[in-house]
């Protein structure tokens, strides 16, 4: 069946109709009853807001659902984004109160950092051409295609350097991590 808003006698008669499907299917793609409802909610604001421009004529129950799934993918890419942030933060804090429980400076440097610090230092250990081919690929993630194309050499002599500079890196690594305290 096609409706239009214009169909209904009062923008609360829509509400009335949509709003426990809309509300149903939001929590099933949420699992989280309040922010089904603020999305819920969020729905009948565009429409309201856009009820002037709203010709629809098609079919109004597909294009309300649209608007709430396209509302709860938003919501659930947002609460990834923030997960990936809250572990990302909690390593970096337990890497911190580490430093702080068993090392006696007071300066700390995140392992990262260090390790960045510890790769330019390696690099100016390397040959020339091997060091540029080594921080466009390993800094920069270039291609060995585009490394070729930047330096203007083939792409065996990129696969050359890089396998020399990963043995140079691999071994002044190995000393870092293992002879000296972090």
């Amino acid at each position: 069946m096609s409706l239009s808003i214009k169909d209904f006698e009062s923008f609360g008669d829509l509400y009335k109709l949509y709003h426990p499907r809309l509300k149903n299917y939001a929590n099933q793609l949420l699992a989280n009853e309040d922010e089904a409802d603020d999305l819920v909610q969020e729905v009948f604001v565009v429409l309201w807001k856009n009820r002037s421009q709203l010709d629809i004529n098609n079919n109004l129950s597909s294009y309300i659902f649209a608007i709430l799934k396209n509302k709860c993918l938003n919501y659930l890419k947002h609460r990834v984004v923030e997960g990936k942030y809250l572990i990302e933060s909690a390593g970096f804090e337990s890497e911190e109160l580490y430093h702080i429980s068993f090392s006696g400076d007071t300066e700390f440097i995140p392992m990262e950092d260090a390790l960045i610090q510890e790769m330019e230092k390696i690099i100016l250990l390397m040959p020339e051409k091997c060091g540029v081919a080594f921080r466009l690929k390993w800094f920069e993630g270039k291609k060995i295609r585009e490394i070729a194309e930047i330096m203007n050499i083939s792409t065996t002599m990129v696969d050359k350097y890089l396998a020399r500079g990963l043995k140079i890196a691999r071994r002044h690594l190995s000393s870092f991590f293992f002879d000296k305290k972090l």
